[in-house]
């Protein structure tokens, strides 16, 4: 029977019975996967906190190659990511991305850049100030990656690239209308001009900046806005983290 070495970041972990553990990871070789990790719930067990949500481990499991389960062996933390750890609003932003991942990313899909993208906004994440910035980067690129990029560059309808102060958003048509289209097409959100170039810009950076982009104020709340809809016109559901990652903004705001 195959036996696979490969890094991976935990996703999720649930109890499979009373000794044994389900595992969804999202490795750096082989993609998502799920693993059943043995006598994990003992309190002596071989994996300790290394099946934790958010852990960055190096793992050998061990199945059929292109089964759909398979047999943790050994893991071993690289990463624990204890600074995300110590913080409430961090915690929630980290499981948001996992969260994301795991909604995002099939099963045995090989990708390294959905890997390395959830390791360094996790990276990111220990040590950045602004979060809101660097959730809606990890948004944007994922969707991007996952091959939901939205249509920012010209008209989804005519192709022209000539706007006025408002622009059209279309979910149904993934990306922008410009004004006389709209009166066709019926736009489900608008935005000023100004934020398209910003939209543009979290397409393109890579995540280990997201401390040099800044956001015009008044705009935040707009951009977050969009990409949420977005999401959640591919999802078709809530991601059960976003509330609470809300709850903690509007908390930390109240507390300033």
């Amino acid at each position: 029977m195959p036996i696979f070495h490969s890094e991976a970041i935990v996703l999720r972990s649930f109890n499979l019975s009373e000794a044994d553990k389900l595992i969804t990871l999202m490795t750096n070789r082989y993609g998502k996967i799920k693993c059943v990790a043995k006598a994990a719930r003992k309190i002596k067990n071989r994996f300790g906190a290394s099946i934790e949500p958010m852990s960055h481990i190096r793992l050998i499991y061990f199945g059929k190659e292109n089964q759909t389960l398979y047999r943790l062996n050994h893991s071993d933390i690289i990463h624990s990511f204890q600074e995300i750890r110590g913080d409430l609003q961090k915690i929630y932003t980290g499981v948001y991305f996992i969260e994301l991942i795991d909604t995002l990313t099939p099963e045995m899909h090989p990708d390294l850049n959905v890997f390395q993208l959830l390791q360094n906004g996790l990276k990111a994440l220990e040590t950045i100030g602004s979060i809101d910035t660097l959730t809606r980067i990890f948004e944007m690129r994922l969707m991007c990656l996952a091959g939901y990029a939205p249509q920012l560059n010209h008209c989804t309808t005519c192709k022209k690239v000539d706007y006025t102060t408002k622009i059209g958003f279309s979910f149904e048509r993934r990306g922008i209308i410009c004004e006389l289209c709209s009166l066709q097409v019926n736009p489900e959100i608008y935005f000023q001009i100004g934020i398209l170039k910003y939209l543009k810009k979290l397409k393109t950076i890579d995540i280990k900046h997201a401390n040099r982009l800044k956001f015009p104020k008044g705009t935040e709340l707009d951009i977050e806005r969009l990409i949420h809809r977005y999401i959640l016109s591919h999802t078709g559901r809530e991601l059960k983290s976003y509330p609470f990652i809300r709850d903690m903004k509007k908390t930390f705001e109240n507390t300033l």
